[in-house]
């Protein structure tokens, strides 16, 4: 069986702001990997590459594997756009297969970075020249940059306990764990990303449950394919260690399940018994309806908590972006199965996670079974009548909350910190799953969303207080606090825990000053103008912020989801006209500056000032690069190179503030969206935009 790497696409985007393509390779890889392992790529020597890296101003070399081990994706992101596959699979030390099951299931990373962008092979030579000329100049804007600070992965989780009295509101207060790997959980020691300080830290904020990604053909043997298996019996014994270490923190470990992962469609020349619908471009569904697949669910969760006794449960998405079953990317008019499509759609969503549920409870009745209606649309009321018993019904709470922002009018998908709920849809879907008895979970974010993913808690406390009391009011018992973005221990965690049981006993850990009350409500209200649609969510330029390169010709390349914003505007503002989408944008910085202003008064640049700042570049750099792109659109060279000004004062306050708490830019599913390397690149960018634009042209090869 054979996974395929993304297919080749068009040309990579030109980045004239480095003299040579060596060079660019050189100054992105620096910080990830040794001037050794760049050397080999390049088939040069260490001492050339540390000599190049020096004339570029970079003093700092990388010498451990930290970001092999925990920024490969932020490797792959930077180096889509420069090296061939060859030489990117010698860079990471895979091969083929390896990448490619990483990209296909690495959080839709192959949807996040597209078809791979054609580059050809990067080659060490000498510079002309014009081109030590111009090393020069990047030299003299490299080295006034300051990199001193805290060193990126070392995340701090100093938070004070709080203490809890009276009856417990919510059962399960669950988080994804901050810095966690998503493919890779259990590939490696837990401890690696989800140390015993962060487990502290849960604790005393009260979070009792902690999820990850759990694929089954990696936990339990593939009957129908061994082979994809190996190393599963390694990757059962690290979650069972898992499950025991957070126990003693009284934690609980639940596994995402998005199950049965599709197969490729050579894998049914073995076994066409098993082919369901085609949901897409090598991504057959194997059918649940087959008695095989059944028993493989079931027997394999069932192994799974037999092996691993203290897990505290499962959650399930049974039709999302994955293709799994043959109804998560079909209807009943549109399935290729020649089963399921005889049957109703509820009913074959139901019945997989019933399999799931048998298993479960085969071993422990008291493991938890959530079954999340996210993607369930219409069918939604149908599937919950359907649903097994002994589950727990979980709904996005603000799930299609209406919104009218700017005069224009959508509802919310997910993902909204600053649209709350609930909703009419969540709570419709609560009461059906009461009527059927079943317990009911709310999904909520309550540290950070796409609106603005990289601040790992954006500072909009009053906000995230008022949507858990309106949760808690509806009688729903169970919260998942957080995706993979949102799971930092903060302050806002224990805004929200303030609600977690009847009584906090210590309300002092919780003591804002006056300054600080009133900008959290300065940045909430500047919050609400957030211009939002889950198409901006996805596409805007706001997760990358000023790590977005700017383009003074067009690259034809469309943003991606979570992804490359590149200089598709279109996409960023989605429903939005694009003047009303730039007002909106002025109009939230505009609000969130006379936040900043309050805090002035203070200066503590403690977590709240931090984020809060960070926020602002994040919001403001998106407001800048709509100006660029919209200038450029109407070709004023001037209001380009006022937006490119912006943009360098954006990314080196954000670079500073990195330097202050290396959690900024971090983002467990892209791990670093930037980096600080990243920022320095940014602002040699903007100097290069603004030389071209004032007259100043170069020519060369990674030019025009």
């Amino acid at each position: 069986m054979e996974i395929k790497l993304p297919a080749l696409g068009k040309g990579a985007v030109a980045l004239p702001h480095f003299p040579t393509r060596h060079q660019a390779f050189i100054f992105r890889a620096y910080e990830y990997v040794t001037p050794e392992a760049i050397a080999k790529i390049l088939k040069t020597t260490a001492a050339n590459v540390r000599q190049a890296a020096a004339d570029m101003g970079l003093t700092s070399e990388c010498k451990s594997d930290i970001w092999m081990n925990k920024g490969y994706i932020t490797i792959i992101r930077r180096m889509w756009h420069i090296l061939p596959y060859e030489q990117l699979l010698e860079l990471l030390g895979m091969d083929a297969e390896t990448l490619a099951v990483i990209l296909r299931e690495e959080d839709f990373l192959d949807i996040k970075l597209s078809d791979k962008p054609v580059c050809g092979p990067v080659v060490w030579r000498e510079l002309t020249p014009e081109e030590a000329d111009r090393t020069r100049e990047i030299k003299e804007i490299t080295e006034r940059l300051s990199l001193n600070g805290e060193e990126p992965f070392a995340f701090s989780y100093d938070v004070d306990e709080m203490k809890f009295s009276g009856k417990q509101q919510f059962d399960l207060r669950m988080v994804y764990c901050f810095s966690g790997l998503y493919q890779h959980a259990f590939d490696v020691d837990s401890r690696t990303y989800c140390p015993d300080e962060m487990l502290e830290a849960y604790r005393k904020v009260g979070v009792n449950a902690i999820w990850t990604q759990g694929v089954l053909f990696q936990l339990a043997e593939f009957p129908f394919y061994k082979e994809l298996s190996k190393g599963y019996e390694e990757r059962l014994a690290r979650l069972r260690d898992f499950t025991e270490r957070c126990d003693k923190y009284g934690i609980k470990v639940f596994l995402y399940l998005n199950e049965p992962r599709s197969m490729p469609e050579n894998f049914y020349e073995t076994y066409p018994e098993l082919k369901g619908h085609h949901a897409a471009k090598d991504k057959v569904c194997l059918c649940t309806s087959t008695p095989k697949v059944q028993k493989y669910l079931t027997d394999s969760v069932e192994y799974i908590c037999r092996q691993a006794p203290k897990i505290g449960g499962f959650f399930t998405i049974t039709r999302s972006e994955n293709p799994t079953n043959c109804y998560s990317h079909s209807k009943q008019d549109t399935c290729t199965c020649p089963r399921c499509s005889k049957r109703r759609e509820s009913e074959v969503i139901a019945e997989v996670i019933g399999c799931i549920e048998k298993g479960a409870h085969k071993v422990n009745p008291e493991i938890k079974v959530i079954a999340w209606s996210w993607g369930w649309n219409e069918l939604n009321l149908d599937i919950i009548k359907a649903l097994p018993e002994n589950v727990i019904l979980q709904s996005q709470s603000e799930l299609e909350v209406p919104f009218t922002i700017g005069g224009v009018s959508g509802k919310v998908v997910d993902y909204s910190m600053g649209i709350i709920g609930p909703g009419e849809r969540a709570r419709a879907e609560w009461k059906a799953a009461r009527e059927r008895g079943l317990q009911t979970a709310a999904k909520v974010q309550v540290n950070t969303t796409w609106e603005g993913s990289t601040v790992p808690a954006l500072p909009v406390y009053p906000l995230i207080e008022e949507h858990i009391r309106r949760i808690r009011d509806e009688g729903v018992t169970n919260l998942m606090l957080s995706w993979t973005l949102g799971g930092y221990p903060s302050r806002n965690i224990m805004h929200a825990a303030k609600y977690f049981y009847e009584k906090l006993e210590n309300p002092e850990v919780l003591a804002e000053t006056d300054t600080q009350q009133a900008a959290a409500q300065a940045f909430s209200a500047a919050f609400l103008e957030f211009p939002f649609d889950i198409g901006v969510l996805y596409m805007g330029p706001q997760n990358g912020g000023p790590g977005n390169l700017l383009f003074l010709e067009s690259t034809g390349y469309k943003a991606t989801m979570t992804g490359f914003a590149y200089d598709d505007v279109e996409s960023w503002r989605s429903i939005y006209p694009l003047e009303i989408f730039e007002s909106q944008l002025a109009r939230l910085c505009e609000k969130w500056e006379e936040g900043l202003s309050i805090l002035e008064k203070e200066n503590s640049m403690d977590e709240f000032q931090v984020m809060a700042e960070a926020a602002y570049c994040l919001f403001r750099a998106s407001l800048n690069q709509v100006r660029f792109y919209r200038a450029r659109e109407a070709g004023s060279k001037a209001a380009m190179i006022e937006a490119a000004k912006a943009e360098i004062v954006c990314a080196k306050k954000m670079l500073a503030l990195m330097n202050v708490n290396p959690a900024i830019g971090f983002e467990a599913a892209n791990q670093y969206y930037f980096s600080r390397g990243c920022l320095c690149e940014k602002i040699l960018n903007c100097h290069d935009v603004i030389r071209r634009l004032n007259g100043k042209e170069r020519l060369g090869e990674n030019g025009r």
